[in-house]
């Protein structure tokens, strides 16, 4: 089955190329472009390779797997690490596979046919450590569609080396308290006979937009960085980086959070390739709107230069940082929290007998977006 997806998402945002001149080309409608997420960092996680045939329909991008691939990294032109399928159009490299600083690696795989693409080679390079993490309160931080919002803003000091040619990309994750685990429009949510609990909708609760049930459990909401942040040392080469903003945290909360702050070492080829991506992004809007034309990477068709391959190979160094935002800052500041649902507040009414009690809770899904499980660094 397909996937309907931004083109900045097909992407892989955070993705960097080798050493080749990014440039871009027209999408054509219906035509299928072959795209490809293949980073490798110096974590202890497995790495995995994504590779994709992207389609442009009605101004969508839908993604189909691509399946039964051979796939290798190449260390050092000499050495061959062999990726396995996990599942449609993902290749894992083995769990005891580690990156080393200084080694430079290629990225290769076959179709069936024998069609084979080859990218140009990326060589592993270092990154400073974040030294300090602090932030500011805006009372009007933020533009929405309704006036300026309060928010957080984030910034990191880190030391550039000096005598280094060095490109950055900063990014981050947020953890929010979460108290309530299921809206419903227009109807209840019931946790049986359905195996996890649903949504009915009801025609006496035609004029409820929402009604709202607490989590079973603790529960925290995950947020994701959604623009691109890079940086190149060229005019400033082993200076000290101090208040680089990284983040815009909206007063979701009086509480605090949780944000994770992470800093990754680019080449120059992938800086340039990110900084089209930043362009196209103030161009269209937000890095969720399509941008009018995907970027090509420093992949190729070994036997046919002109067909057009998305997406990037890149080897990256990577530090994170646990900043807790306590939001301290914001009183005294008449500044009202937002909120994280997006709409105000509504208990679905306790139920009077003889009906059977009323509102059930719901329980914590964890997936990409939420979690039961206590965040590391989440203070209390």
């Amino acid at each position: 089955m397909s996937a309907k997806k931004t083109w900045v998402f097909l992407s892989i945002v955070f993705g960097v190329f080798a050493c080749v001149e990014p440039f871009e080309v027209a999408f054509p409608y219906g035509r299928k472009i072959l795209t490809v997420d293949a980073t490798i960092k110096d974590t202890d996680e497995q790495q995995t390779f994504t590779i994709t045939e992207s389609e442009s329909r009605n101004s969508s991008v839908y993604a189909f797997p691509v399946s039964n691939l051979k796939v290798e990294v190449i260390v050092n032109n000499t050495d061959k690490i062999t990726l396995t399928e996990k599942d449609g159009g993902i290749y894992a490299l083995p769990a005891s596979f580690k990156v080393k600083a200084g080694n430079a690696y290629k990225l290769v795989f076959v179709k069936p046919d024998g069609t084979k693409y080859e990218s140009a080679e990326e060589i592993m390079t270092t990154v400073p450590e974040i030294e300090k993490v602090y932030d500011g309160f805006m009372l009007k931080g933020l533009e929405t569609a309704f006036g300026k919002a309060p928010a957080n803003y984030v910034y990191i000091d880190t030391n550039d080396p000096a005598g280094e040619k060095n490109n950055y990309v900063w990014s981050w994750r947020l953890w929010e308290k979460q108290i309530i685990c299921k809206s419903c429009s227009y109807g209840r949510y019931y946790t049986s006979p359905l195996p996890f609990g649903d949504c009915v909708r009801e025609e006496k609760y035609n004029q409820t937009p929402f009604f709202d049930y607490a989590c079973n459990g603790n529960c925290w909401d995950i947020f994701y960085s959604a623009q691109l942040n890079v940086f190149s040392d060229v005019f400033s080469n082993g200076k000290p980086i101090t208040g680089r903003l990284v983040a815009q945290i909206p007063y979701y909360s009086a509480e605090g959070a949780l944000i994770e702050i992470t800093q990754q070492s680019v080449t120059a080829a992938a800086y340039r390739y990110l900084k089209i991506l930043a362009d196209q992004a103030q161009t269209t809007g937000s890095l969720v709107d399509t941008p009018p034309a995907p970027v090509i990477g420093n992949i190729r068709n070994t036997n046919n230069a002109t067909e057009a391959v998305a997406g990037f190979f890149m080897v990256t160094g990577v530090r994170k940082v646990n900043y807790w935002l306590s939001r301290r800052n914001a009183e005294g500041s008449g500044a009202v929290p937002t909120g994280i649902l997006g709409h105000k507040l509504n208990y679905e009414p306790a139920s009077l007998p003889p009906d059977p009690p009323r509102p059930p809770l719901a329980p914590c899904i964890p997936g990409r977006f939420r979690t039961d499980a206590k965040p590391e660094g989440w203070v209390n």
